[in-house]
């Protein structure tokens, strides 16, 4: 399953439908801090940590003629957990993956594409770039703190196809918060045939760490 590429698309694809006007010009960059998942967190609920990754994404603006080249740093950590559940053996199919993108500020004006899709938004912009997840609903949603800050976080149900060609019925669910100059969002991914995961997925929301 290619889960964890598909959130590093879903941020280049924020970043650069992203838009600003304004008289630009010359270089600008912003970065993100990373956003990780606590030592505790992950013991407790079996997940493992896979990677992170710094991905920058480059954007020219124009407007009145001139063009300023814009360099933003966002940060993708992403989690697994190996299960063994009929029709799919043993493998990653529950993973959690955490991303922080930076609020961008150009001639006077400010804005984050993470902060313009609401939950639905992001959770079908991440499965449209799997081309193996589809029919997205919504089946819930609850309040968890994640880095100090309520997080309303939606349940999704939705139907995954690995890579291999095994299909089954998963659950999503999405969440991201305003922390310090960055936006923080975390997006979980597992089969329904697994049992319970809600309270793990709590507790890794819960987890969540990022230095404002």
């Amino acid at each position: 399953m290619r889960k964890p590429v598909a959130t590093g698309t879903l941020l280049a694809l924020l970043v650069v439908t992203s838009g600003c006007v304004g008289v630009l010009s010359g270089p600008v960059t912003f970065a993100a801090t990373e956003a990780t998942v606590s030592e505790a967190a992950l013991e407790s609920t079996g997940y493992e940590h896979n990677r992170t990754e710094e991905m920058v994404v480059n954007r020219t603006f124009s407007a009145a003629g001139q063009s300023k080249d814009v360099e933003v740093t966002n940060w993708i950590s992403e989690y697994h957990q190996s299960v063994g559940i009929e029709g799919l053996a043993e493998q990653r199919v529950a993973v959690f993956a955490t991303f922080a993108s930076p609020t961008v500020e150009v001639v006077g004006q400010s804005f984050n594409p993470l902060d313009d899709y609401d939950n639905r938004e992001l959770a079908e912009q991440f499965t449209a770039q799997l081309a193996s997840v589809g029919d997205v609903r919504r089946v819930g949603s609850r309040t968890i703190t994640m880095l100090d800050s309520d997080a309303n976080v939606t349940k999704f149900e939705a139907t995954v196809t690995t890579s291999t060609g095994l299909e089954f019925d998963a659950y999503l669910h999405v969440t991201k918060v305003e922390h310090g100059d960055d936006f923080v969002g975390a997006i979980a991914v597992y089969p329904k045939q697994l049992p319970d995961q809600q309270a793990a997925i709590n507790e890794l929301i819960r987890g969540v760490e990022h230095e404002a």
